[in-house]
């Protein structure tokens, strides 16, 4: 929902598929006003919509879509 926030994890893996330790990831959204992602992967809705959440390491990327929905509550009047 817009203004949560959830950790993305991205493993770098060599051919044979074994983990590698220690590579840098580079994180990137198709659309920021939707959802940023921070240097650590950590997704923030922004706005109603989807965006593509990129992890990029040594020239390779895996991708996520992330869809963000307004809040579930909304108010229906204010008393004073």
């Amino acid at each position: 929902m817009v203004g949560d926030t959830v950790r993305i994890a991205a493993s770098t893996l060599d051919a044979g598929g074994e983990p590698l330790a220690g590579r840098a990831i580079a994180w990137t959204s198709s659309n920021a006003q939707v959802a940023t992602v921070s240097d650590s992967g950590l997704v923030r809705g922004m706005a109603a919509g989807s965006a593509t959440i990129t992890a990029t390491s040594e020239g390779k990327q895996g991708a996520a879509l992330v869809t963000v929905t307004a809040s579930a509550v909304s108010v229906a009047s204010v008393d004073v």
